[in-house]
């Protein structure tokens, strides 16, 4: 819906002859493809988390806090997504000048998001881990018993 909204708004003609311009499908998989390597460690997370939480004896409640920790999980990824997302595209604003995606997908400039679509990806990666960690401040803390 994000993307479909983005392209109403800024008048991205994603079709040529009912066929969809190549740099347009680039710049929709490469988003798309950072969000579901996000989505897999969220996920990897929220598998964690629920097990934390039905095996906890101190957590009321299990159902709803079963939930908020998806829907946190999840959450942080479209934003860790789209912060990526803006964070190479005003790095490669930098590098590139300023170029307009709307103006470069009428003009189906590959070669350009082949590079965004590739320093995204990059940056994705190198961020798994940093958001792997954020992603454990959310999780449940677990009261160890200790037996004298």
């Amino acid at each position: 819906m994000i993307i479909q909204f983005i392209t109403k708004r800024f008048k991205i003609s994603t079709e040529k002859d009912g066929t969809i311009i190549s740099s347009y499908a680039i710049w929709v998989s490469t988003l798309l493809g950072s969000f579901f390597l996000f989505l897999k460690t969220a996920l990897e997370q929220t598998e964690n988390t629920i097990e934390i939480i039905i095996y906890s004896k101190t957590i009321n409640d299990t159902f709803m806090q079963v939930m908020q920790r998806i829907v946190i999980y999840t959450g942080f990824s479209f934003l860790f997504t789209f912060l990526s997302y803006y964070i190479v595209h005003n790095v490669l604003k930098l590098l590139f000048g300023n170029r307009t995606d709307s103006i470069e997908i009428e003009r189906n400039n590959k070669s350009y998001f082949l590079i965004k679509g590739l320093t995204t990806i990059f940056l994705v990666f190198s961020l798994l881990t940093i958001f792997e960690h954020f992603l454990k401040w959310f999780a449940p803390a677990v009261d160890t018993p200790f037996y004298h």
